[in-house]
């Protein structure tokens, strides 16, 4: 089901996450369409609030990953609060470190060509027979969750839970999220 909220020349989208706010300004991404432009990257005490309200759902996994940039100060946090010595953090893209790296393709849709995501091989051993949660901020398609599964699943890992912030525009029952950012369309 998709959460399409009619577009009237509004500037901003007021974002009510359990209790805490936000307000997000509007942003056209094409003639007939604007989005709530989200960004959580230096929002301390929101992701502390949101931490607090997902952390619950991560019991059971023995070790978080996620893509730069935007889910590691989320995934920080809940791996704090999880007491968790360590989390993974994937790449967009092979660096000259990395030793047998593991990778996934993916197209999200904020990029026009198709990305790759991958971790050091090193971190094979952090996830090999573990229990992975894997965390993002947004989830609009979910290819970047997607390719950090195929990942996890390379890696031999077993991903055991899928968390987001928001979903953008569609529900979703595979994931645990606290809200859903709505598309704006302008009424024809």
């Amino acid at each position: 089901m998709a959460y399409v909220l009619k577009y009237e020349g509004q500037e901003y989208y007021e974002l009510e996450i359990k209790g805490f706010k936000r307000k997000l300004p509007l942003i056209q991404v094409s003639p007939d369409t604007w989005i709530a432009y989200f960004d959580s990257l230096g929002d301390r005490e929101f992701i502390s609030h949101c931490a607090k309200e997902l952390y619950k759902h991560l019991l059971t996994c023995d070790v978080l990953m996620t893509a730069e940039s935007k889910g590691i100060p989320l995934v920080h946090e809940l791996a704090s609060m999880l007491n968790h010595r360590y989390y993974v953090v994937c790449r967009k893209e092979i660096k000259p470190f990395m030793r047998d790296p593991i990778c996934a393709f993916y197209k999200p849709i904020t990029s026009n060509k198709e990305l790759t995501l991958c971790i050091d091989g090193r971190y094979k051993e952090k996830i090999a027979g573990k229990r992975v949660g894997i965390i993002d901020d947004i989830v609009s398609t979910g290819e970047t969750l997607n390719a950090m599964e195929e990942i996890v699943t390379k890696a031999g890992g077993i991903v055991e839970k899928k968390i987001a912030i928001l979903l953008e525009g569609n529900k979703r029952d595979d994931v645990i999220y606290l809200g859903i950012l709505p598309i704006f369309k302008k009424a024809v």
